[in-house]
Parts: C-alpha cells; structure tokens; sequence
C-alpha cells in the first residue's frame, strides 16, 4: 500500500512540472535584458526620434500652470525669506526652515532666464569618467548640478569646469552645516531637491 502512494505521488509531481513548464513555455517570465541589449534599444530608438513640439507645448503649460518654474525654479531669496519653511521634494517630514544662516546663502533673482538654447544636466554618479564631454558640457547657456560634484583639474575633460546652478539633497545639506557659510555662498547657488 506504501509504495502505491508513493508511486502515485511520483507521477502527481511529475505531472505538475510538466504543467508548470508548459506555463513557462506559454507565458514566459520577464528577464532582465542583458547590457548589449539595452545598448541595442537605446540606439535603435535615438535613429527613429524626433521633437513632437505638440508634447513639448502642451508639457510647459502644465509645468507652467502647477509650478511656475521662471519664478520657483531655485530658492532665492526673492522668493524664500527668513522664517519660510521649505519642503524637500517627495520627503514628508523633512524641511528646512530658512534662518539668518541660510538666507545668505541663497543667490537674489532665479538664475534660469529662459528661452534657453541649450542647457546641460550633469549629476555626480561618475558615469561620464572617462567620456571627454566637458567641452560639450560647458558650450551649454545653462548648466545645473547635483550634490556639490567634483569639479578638480582632473575631471575637466569629462564634466566640463563651468555651473550655473548646483542642487544639494537633504543628506549633501546636513553634511556641510558646520561649514562657514561664506565659503559655500562664494561657490555655488543653493537649491532644494
């Protein structure tokens, strides 16, 4: 009798892989598509691109309609004074409340006049070592970066030496506040991310 079970239970699990390949086979589970495929994709796509000036009206009225970027675009000080709370984006407990130390900090008027022709965003991740973008980089009007990125003689021909604008996360923030005020204002223009 025990080996009857047995023998059945064999032919049960057997029948449920049989099943179960079958489903792999009908429905295939998504896999992570390799390096060269993803580079294949992006190529493909850049040669059959091009502008939809209909998406890109209708993007700036609604960008223009909830957030009025000519004005909101940066904190200054035209826009943010003494005591103002401000919001990080996306953090719903954390904030900055602007103080006698931070307020000098922040540039007078916003420093995006648009129309602009050409504008360069640039983070800090290191993907462009070794790239020799920085000419390219700096032929750009306007040029925004994040988190205070290195900027030394050693990177110029990958990042370019020039910055208009330089956003800094809660984390880069708290990192600087023992620094001197001074030091940071003579470098960069604040902004919140």
């Amino acid at each position: 009798m025990v080996s009857l079970r047995c023998h059945r239970s064999k032919y049960i699990w057997a029948t449920l892989g049989v099943l179960a390949l079958l489903w792999l086979y009908i429905f295939p589970v998504y896999r992570i598509p390799s390096d060269k495929e993803m580079v294949d994709e992006v190529l493909r796509q850049g040669q059959t691109w091009s502008r939809n000036q209909t998406g890109v009206d209708l993007y700036r009225k609604l960008l223009t309609e909830c957030c009025d970027p000519k004005r909101m675009f940066a904190v200054t000080k035209e826009n943010s004074p003494i005591g103002k709370v401000l919001w990080y984006d996306g953090e719903i407990y954390h904030y900055h409340t602007v103080t006698n130390e931070t307020y000098p900090i922040f540039v007078q008027d916003t420093p995006l006049q648009l129309p602009l022709k050409k504008c360069s965003v640039v983070g800090n991740g290191g993907v462009l070592k070794h790239s020799g973008c920085g000419k390219e980089i700096d032929q750009a009007e306007f040029i925004m970066r994040c988190n205070l990125p290195p900027l030394s003689k050693e990177y110029t021909t990958d990042v370019g030496t020039r910055t208009h604008l330089d956003s800094k996360s809660e984390y880069i923030l708290s990192s600087f506040q023992d620094c001197d005020t001074k030091s940071l204002q003579s470098n960069t223009s604040l902004a919140t991310v």
